[in-house]
């Protein structure tokens, strides 16, 4: 079991007293925690918050262990809705003779998908949720910003090789916005494995 002490120097945890209790309660139980590097505990933790359903938000070391289906349940909305809002047409409001700021109305894209999405996908906040739906309106906005990013690369290569949780929802990302290529590329790997 981990000790007290290393949670209290690695593990952030926020949310309602009650939250926090359960997490903290959960995290005690996970052996040899303390002995992990940092890439295999952030799965572990992870695993734990989908297992035990934690509603509290974890960070080891001061980033973020992202919950995988909090994310994944609203991407499966945003893809069945076909759009990250809901309501008219994104558009811009004017803010005197040279600026503008995006609007759209009420968006489906959740606040802590968004927050994944600047923090840790290489993309910028476009001032709000709201800008960032404007500026990625559509499932076929989110797949081309997916492939390139703002930094011009594939998200999956802007995430840094510790932050296995978020790699991992990328990877689980790109199977539902990507599934032909996702089995195409399964179809290799049993070719090869087979031969």
């Amino acid at each position: 079991m981990p000790h007290e002490d290393f949670l209290e120097r690695k593990i952030t945890i926020f949310g309602s007293k009650k939250d926090i209790e359960e997490a903290k309660e959960a995290l005690l139980k996970i052996e040899k925690l303390a002995e992990l590097s940092e890439p295999e505990a952030r799965l572990v933790i992870q695993d734990l918050i989908r297992e035990h359903s934690l509603a509290a938000d974890i960070l080891y070391d001061g980033n973020t262990v992202y919950n995988m289906e909090k994310i994944l349940q609203n991407l499966r909305r945003i893809i069945n809705h076909g759009t990250l809002y809901d309501g008219e047409h994104p558009a811009w409001i004017p803010i005197g003779s040279m600026l503008r700021m995006p609007t759209v109305g009420k968006t489906i894209l959740s606040e802590y998908f968004y927050e994944f999405l600047i923090n840790t996908c290489g993309s910028i906040a476009h001032y709000s949720i709201h800008g960032w739906v404007t500026e990625y309106p559509t499932v076929d906005d989110l797949k081309k910003f997916f492939k390139k990013n703002e930094y011009g690369k594939p998200v999956r290569e802007s995430i840094s090789h510790w932050h296995t949780d978020a790699i991992r929802i990328v990877q689980e990302i790109e199977k539902m916005l990507f599934p032909f290529q996702h089995y195409m590329m399964q179809r290799q790997a049993e070719c090869i494995d087979s031969k």
